[in-house]
């Protein structure tokens, strides 16, 4: 991109406001003073997006002196995405505004008609108005050709990462567990989240067959499908709910334990977040991984804490539409590159 050109300039710094005004309101002047863009410019762009429904006006700002500015804001209302999560035995749709909230879902089991069900959703949820785009957690092999586009397909580790990353903020080091039907993990690292597919195939135990074809794998342990397949649970939800499956969730603490304290040492996490469907077992049951955690780990490294997700089933969707808000809306990863492009700069010219 040609930033000497004046229309990307004015893009860029469109995005720009966008991005802000996605943390909270504030003010021309509050918007001219944090991006370091003049205020005549602030003033253009932003009326022009008013009159676009991109943001609105609110009430007066009396926080700084002078002359009392209107708080802009998102409007939210102005646009959706669409988050698609399709596992082994359920498919989730949902629409979220431009802020990420959920607006709505609908959850059925996958089967035969799972695309005219899709399909149908869609056309429920659009609501006539603009449809920047979609996220999928799909399998390989899934005809992405019915989803609205562009479309960003995404794992479930990093989506459920990003709706908890928007509670409580980065915290380099995290370790993110999505525990459910299968393990899938991401990691912060240096304030950028990372992908770790093969987590869940670490040794954690001496037996068991996986469908890696290796054995004693935390999949073949702990996974929601082992738990199902040991206990007869008829869900994820079952073996949550459900007091008399507790032995078997008990028993899969243990390998889950040895995985999570190879991971802990091998990675130099500082915590783990333990997110997915079965995130929401009991405050015992945290209680009794963290002690296991703690008798597996080397006397330097006991401190590590394990998190419950705060997200709980919402979590993939939730991060989904985030993950597309951010690749089709705010454009986050082109600004974080020009930012370090100019970060890059001033250390050259200095």
């Amino acid at each position: 991109m040609d930033f000497s050109k004046p229309d990307n300039a004015r893009t860029i710094n469109r995005l720009r406001v966008l991005s802000e005004l996605r943390k909270g309101q504030a003010s021309k002047a509050e918007l001219s003073r944090k991006l370091g863009i003049n205020k005549v410019s602030i003033g253009e762009m932003t009326d022009k997006m008013i009159s676009e429904g991109l943001i609105e006006e609110g009430e007066k700002d009396f926080s700084s002196p002078g002359r009392p500015g209107r708080l802009l804001s998102i409007n939210k209302d102005k646009g959706r995405v669409f988050a698609f999560c399709v596992s082994k035995r359920v498919v989730s749709v949902s629409v979220s505004d431009l802020l990420g909230r959920v607006l709505r879902f609908e959850r059925y089991p996958r089967k035969d008609d799972m695309l005219e069900n899709i399909q149908r959703a869609i056309a429920r949820m659009s609501d006539k108005v603009t449809i920047y785009g979609s996220a999928a957690i799909i399998p390989e092999d899934f005809d992405t050709s019915i989803l609205p586009s562009p479309i960003l397909c995404v794992n479930r580790a990093e989506a459920e990462a990003e709706s908890e990353i928007m509670r409580i903020g980065k915290s380099d080091g995290m370790l993110f567990l999505s525990w459910s039907d299968t393990f899938d993990a991401a990691i912060i690292r240096n304030g950028e989240l990372h992908h770790l597919p093969d987590l869940a195939h670490i040794k954690a135990q001496r037996d068991g067959e996986c469908t890696c074809g290796g054995r004693g794998c935390l999949e073949a342990a702990a996974s929601g499908n082992a738990l199902l397949s040991k206990t007869g649970a008829e869900s994820i939800k079952d073996l949550v709910r459900n007091n008399s499956y507790g032995y078997a969730v008990k028993e899969a603490m243990r390998p889950l334990a040895a995985a999570l304290a190879e991971a802990v040492q091998a990675l130099s996490a500082s915590s783990v977040m333990i997110t997915g469907e079965l995130s929401q077992l009991s405050d015992e049951a945290y209680a009794y991984l963290q002690e296991l955690l703690h008798s597996v780990l080397p006397p330097y490294r006991k401190d590590i804490p394990v998190y419950r997700s705060l997200s709980g089933d919402n979590g993939q969707r939730e991060g989904a539409a985030i993950m597309a808000l951010d690749a089709f809306f705010y454009r986050s990863l082109l600004l974080e590159k020009l930012d370090a492009i100019e970060n890059l700069s001033s250390v050259f010219q200095t």
